[in-house]
């Protein structure tokens, strides 16, 4: 088939970075929407939607070998109405196709490719299809197969059948309309069985829970920290609680050692290509690493491990200081792919690895990956002969490479930095105490991260996503209640206040927008941007104790409920009713993946309001979600790890106590924290009321704290159970004891 004239590209107005890097292809795109759906019904087209994202490589694979190629996209623009979809703007139409390809061929991933009717049922699909026949068939013959099945009035006629049968398998997944079991608080076992379920699918060697490739699961590890808390607060210490606490600290430790955490820069990569976490997939997303700094912290909490600390306050670092709008707000991820170029001084940034052949500039991992010499000149010119050997002996540094298994041949005679052996070992090798290692380390560092500067950036996907912003609030809100760094707090606040003043207007549908760029605020925020921005007031509240955040998380949950909540079976649908007419489906968010379920992270939030409120409104729409989820965490716990945690807090008792008086700025505030710390922040419900206006605010929704005051000039604290308050104390050491007597029985259900 000839080269026809190229189609126009209606992408050029769009400012998702991934649709723009596709703006000047000479394929026909259409962003998804009318204009593509009333052409492909008017001409009788089938409907061809590639799905993928700004860093993903893969999708700059395929874009560079078929969507640039003109052949090709004739093709495409002949037969095809052709639809880019940017998969993090627009999830609920990924969680469709994904799970139709899925369906189809047993896999998928991204670029996803899916052949639909022009009335969006899915028939064929699949990932990446390379631009020549090799195992499977070209790019080009698929399309071909496709058009020419579609074109047939009895091969159409099968077609449409599949369409029928897969967009039926995909409902009845998606939409998860059953009826739950009985929820009557749940039993302590389920979480026995959960971990046992996650044990049995532990790496004992290198931890984590799969082979290559390794996935951080931050879900599940969450779960093996809470599970430890949980065991603890009920006194009911066992075998078991260790062997989570193990699996979770031993999963964070080989991560922090492995090649997928960046020594130099801070903050983690993707995913591990292999089962030992030292050769990544380079990418790095604001979601991962938002959630890996928060359980680091949590770690160092429960364990007093430097190490975590350290690990969180780089990953901080970085997500400051390269991911984060001068205004506030976090970009969302930086590419795997990228320039290498050579930074030995002998050479200078003009070395840079070029395929003559292809012209190719970027490779995966480019900014990131060393040579031995390179290394080796760098730290000999700027320091000396030993400070490269200790380094190179501590990173595991080799001559030719340090990857073992590289069969595309990106990573030849390149070296990724991991901790080959610890601070002991290398302190023991070279005859030198730990603190002077440790000073050595911390210069080569620092100086081999100010070069690599010098290099070319991975390409930033700088759009900001609430639901995104929402997993780092809370994580940034947790380091400034640990470390104390004020600029964690300021960090906080400025994502917050981003997202009110250009992303939220309210009395005006919708209020809140799902996806902010370039003074651009677009689609309606989907059930998973009210949760996590929830949960990311919520956990800010109760660091700071301004009653605004917790305010507008009441309000935006009681939206949340009027938009996304099933009144019948519970849960709540990605989309809200009239969200768009093109969607094939509404589905629900029911499992974790590398980001927990909304369905569990809304339990948590609503458990946490009603504790606050008493609003049985909150109460229901939580209950009668974990009634439809109880067997999710008993059969396929991997799965369901954060609703495991929503259900073992609801199982346990939980006080609420109220300060009136001093902030924890002040000493006397700070004694009385301290106590409340003591506790797992899963069973104190904390409000403080620190002026006229907080109280104002909070007795809004707690008309029980209205009269409360306090005469003294030290804060007095109310702690309220079983429905009533007791006597207001003051001392710190009596508080202890109130708390002691309200905890004797750790269960909600126990009196």
């Amino acid at each position: 088939m000839g080269t026809s004239t190229r189609g126009y590209n209606h992408l050029k107005d769009e400012k998702s970075p991934y649709l723009l890097q596709h703006a000047e292809n000479p394929v026909d795109w259409y962003p998804w929407g009318d204009q593509a759906f009333d052409k492909a019904k008017k001409e009788d087209k089938p409907i061809l939607v590639s799905i993928g994202y700004s860093t993903c490589h893969w999708c700059h694979v395929m874009a560079e070998e078929s969507f640039s190629d003109p052949d090709t996209a004739a093709i495409m623009n002949e037969y095809f109405v052709n639809i880019k979809v940017d998969r993090e703007e627009r999830p609920d139409i990924d969680r469709i196709y994904i799970s139709a390809v899925s369906a189809m061929t047993g896999s998928a991933g991204w670029p996803l490719n899916a052949f639909l009717t022009p009335d969006g049922r899915p028939f064929y699909g699949g990932t990446y299809f390379p631009p020549r026949r090799r195992v499977h068939p070209s790019w080009k013959e698929i399309l071909l197969s496709v058009a020419e099945a579609y074109n047939d009035d009895e091969k159409r006629g099968e077609l449409l059948k599949s369409a029928d049968r897969v967009t039926n398998v995909v409902k009845k997944y998606l939409a998860n309309e059953t009826a739950g079991e009985d929820f009557t608080g749940a039993d302590p076992q389920l979480l026995d069985s959960a971990v046992d379920g996650i044990s049995a699918m532990y790496d004992q060697k290198h931890g984590g829970f799969s082979g290559a490739p390794k996935f951080p699961m931050p879900p599940i590890l969450n779960f093996l920290l809470f599970y430890k808390r949980f065991s603890m607060h009920a006194k009911n210490e066992s075998q078991r609680s260790r062997t989570a606490m193990a699996m979770g600290v031993e999963t964070l430790e080989k991560m922090a050692a492995g090649g997928i955490y960046d020594h130099l820069g801070g903050g983690f990569h993707r995913y591990s290509t292999d089962d030992h976490w030292h050769v990544p997939h380079f990418e790095k997303m604001l979601y991962d690493n938002a959630q890996l700094i928060h359980l680091y912290i949590d770690a160092y909490e429960m364990t007093g491990n430097k190490t975590f600390a350290g690990v969180a306050k780089a990953s901080l670092e970085y997500v400051l200081r390269d991911m984060t709008h001068p205004d506030g707000g976090f970009y969302s991820a930086e590419d795997a792919d990228s320039v290498y170029v050579n930074l030995d001084p002998g050479f200078g940034v003009r070395n840079r690895e070029i395929d003559e052949k292809t012209g190719k500039k970027k490779s995966e991992g480019g900014f990131y990956v060393w040579r031995h010499d390179e290394l080796m000149h760098i730290l000999e010119e700027y320091h000396d002969n030993d400070l490269f050997k200790i380094f190179a002996f501590h990173y595991g540094i080799k001559s030719g490479g340090n990857v073992k298994s590289d069969p595309l041949g990106e990573f030849t005679e390149k070296n990724i930095l991991y901790r080959a052996r610890s601070l002991a070992k290398t302190a023991e090798h070279f005859g030198r105490n730990e603190d002077e290692i440790m000073r050595v380390l911390a210069e080569a560092k620092k100086t081999l991260f100010e070069i690599r500067n010098q290099r070319p950036r991975p390409h930033l996907d700088d759009k900001i996503l609430v639901e995104w912003n929402g997993l780092m609030i809370s994580a940034v809100s947790a380091a400034y209640r640990v470390f104390g760094d004020q600029r964690y707090f300021m960090a906080a606040d400025n994502a917050i206040s981003f997202i009110y003043d250009r992303m939220y207007e309210k009395g005006k549908a919708p209020e809140l927008f799902r996806r902010w760029r370039e003074g651009e605020r677009k689609i309606p925020a989907m059930a998973a941007d009210y949760a996590f921005l929830v949960q990311g007031l919520l956990d800010l509240y109760e660091t700071d104790f301004d009653a605004s955040r917790l305010d507008w998380a009441i309000e935006l949950s009681k939206q949340m409920i009027e938009l996304f909540y099933d009144e019948k079976y519970g849960g709540f649908y990605t989309t809200a009713e009239g969200h768009d007419p093109n969607l094939l489906l509404k589905t629900k968010d029911t499992t974790d993946n590398v980001i927990p379920s909304v369905d569990a992270v809304s339990v948590m939030n609503l458990t946490r309001l009603y504790r606050y409120t008493g609003n049985v409104r909150f109460q229901q729409a939580a209950e009668r979600t974990l009634k439809a989820s109880v067997r999710r965490v008993e059969k396929q716990p991997a799965s369901a790890s954060a609703m495991a945690v929503a259900l073992g807090v609801n199982l346990l008792r939980h006080v609420e106590t109220i300060v009136v008086g001093d902030g924890t700025d002040s000493d006397a505030g700070r004694a009385v924290h301290n106590v409340l710390r003591s506790y797992p922040r899963e069973v104190i419900t904390p409000v403080w009321i620190t002026g006229k206006k907080n109280q104002e605010i909070l007795s809004a929704h707690m008309p029980h704290i209205r009269e409360m005051n306090n005469p003294e000039e030290v804060p007095r604290v109310f702690v309220c159970f079983d429905q009533t308050c007791q006597a207001p104390v003051s001392d710190p050491e009596k508080l202890g004891e109130v708390l002691k007597q309200a905890f004797e029985t750790p269960f909600a259900n126990e009196r």
